[in-house]
């Protein structure tokens, strides 16, 4: 065959390719796949490894999925301990007070999986892992839509591994990675001009973690503003106050109470009342709770995802140059993380590896963070190269806790007593050979990027 024929008929094999490779649904797997395998490698299938806080979904998910409520008898024992979290919800019966997102999303994985008991864990674990290898993948796509799909494909793997997106989303029913989709999809969805998905979106949230109904409002009334138009905050203020709707009446029905009502019955979960105390006290805990966020050894997100430092010089920058939707994200998630901090103690409880209350805030903030990257941390070999350095230094860090950290669990964020105890554990040899990798691989990345020719 002539060189001028085979060419032909590789030319339009080439442009398959070429439409797969920009194709949004190409991206999407890119990301979803490898990371669906990580988390199911590593997810968390024993009760006594994770916090009550996802074992507590378990039983109504259960029973939901089984009995089509959410409340089980009292005489049930899910587990071989006391789980505070599963509450009393009429005469001789319990229920879960964990919010009924979380609840109703796990609950098909249990129907999927008929041979899973009340008290088995693993089908919540594996929707954990799915649902949070799938927001990483749509937060790629969100990112592409200001730069390239090389850049958003990277975005997406970093976001899902050198965070605690790994450890924490993707291990255990936590509320964070069903949040982390949402609000990804509510991102896609405001820059695409389609304020009713946005809504969508916002609604399933809320009906996770109910205090991201603030940034339903500063997206909605931001995108008004943008778009001259009242449409979009009349959408997702209509959508959104359904889903507080719904959430109250979920309150009221199984909980007993007000939004807030599902602690009263087992602690309080860690919340500070009342919420509006600007006492000298108070704003001494909040100080306390903002510097433990952000520096505190078992907690700090500056520990645990520590490449964010030198984003934080391009975001100036990433501000001016961030489309409306980007900043609106960006803003809520700052507001949510403060109304966090005020409402909660910064550690978040115990049996779970480095920070979880920023992780909303990061996906909100991830499109400025990738414009930082791209117009300010990327521009110079040696801001390349300790960024390179510290995203490889942060996903040894990160595979420490979602392979070796099993406890026990100190609860003294001030103090790493966390990676002691990783070093320490049953897998100490593969945490010892994972913090080498993460140290010595990050001064190689270090000195061969930093030595490339700009």
């Amino acid at each position: 065959m002539k060189p001028s024929r085979r060419l032909a008929q590789a030319q339009p094999i080439a442009r398959a390719m070429a439409r797969v490779r920009g194709a949004r649904w190409a991206l999407w797997l890119a990301v979803f796949l490898p990371l669906t395998l990580l988390y199911l490698l590593t997810v968390r299938i024993n009760p006594s490894d994770m916090s009550a806080d996802p074992a507590a979904v378990t039983p109504s998910a259960w029973q939901i999925a089984h009995f089509q409520t959410p409340r089980l008898l009292a005489s049930v024992d899910p587990f071989s301990y006391h789980n505070d979290w599963l509450i009393p919800s009429g005469p001789g019966h319990i229920v879960s007070n964990r919010e009924p997102g979380l609840v109703l999303v796990a609950a098909p994985f249990y129907w999927l999986i008929p041979g899973a008991g009340v008290g088995d864990v693993i089908p919540a674990s594996i929707a954990a892992a799915l649902i949070t290898a799938a927001a990483m993948a749509t937060l790629a796509l969100v990112v592409r839509r200001l730069v390239s799909a090389k850049v958003a494909a990277v975005t997406g793997l970093v976001a899902g591994t050198a965070t605690t997106t790994w450890g924490v989303s993707g291990t255990s029913m936590w509320p964070h990675g069903p949040d982390q989709l949402y609000l990804a999809v509510s991102m896609e969805g405001l820059a695409a001009g389609m304020a009713g998905v946005a809504g969508l979106a916002f609604a399933a949230a809320i009906l996770t973690r109910p205090h991201l109904a603030i940034v339903a409002a500063v997206s909605g009334i931001w995108q008004s503003k943008a778009s001259r138009s009242f449409g979009p905050a009349i959408k997702i203020a209509a959508i959104s106050g359904a889903a507080i709707y719904g959430l109250l009446r979920y309150s009221h029905t199984f909980w007993q109470g007000g939004l807030d009502s599902q602690y009263e019955s087992g602690g309080s979960g860690g919340f500070i009342r009342p919420f509006f105390d600007l006492g000298v006290a108070a704003i001494g805990r909040f100080a306390a709770n903002i510097v433990g966020t952000l520096i505190s050894p078992g907690r700090g997100i500056l520990w645990g995802a520590p490449f964010l430092i030198v984003l934080l010089p391009g975001m100036r920058e990433a501000w001016r140059r961030g489309p409306p939707w980007a900043r609106a994200a960006a803003i809520g998630g700052v507001l949510y993380l403060i109304v966090q901090l005020k409402a909660n103690r910064f550690s978040g409880g115990d049996r779970f590896w480095s920070y979880r209350y920023p992780l909303e805030s990061l996906t909100l903030m991830a499109p400025l963070l990738v414009l930082a990257w791209s117009d300010w941390a990327s521009r110079t070999a040696r801001r390349r190269a300790a960024f390179l350095a510290l995203v490889w230094l942060a996903i040894c860090f990160q595979a420490i806790g979602a392979i070796c950290f099993r406890g026990p669990y100190a609860g003294k964020p001030w103090l790493p007593l966390d990676l002691v105890a990783a070093m320490n554990g049953d897998r100490s040899t593969v945490s010892y050979v994972l913090l080498f990798a993460g140290f010595f691989g990050a001064g190689f990345v270090y000195r061969r990027v930093s030595t490339t020719q700009e």
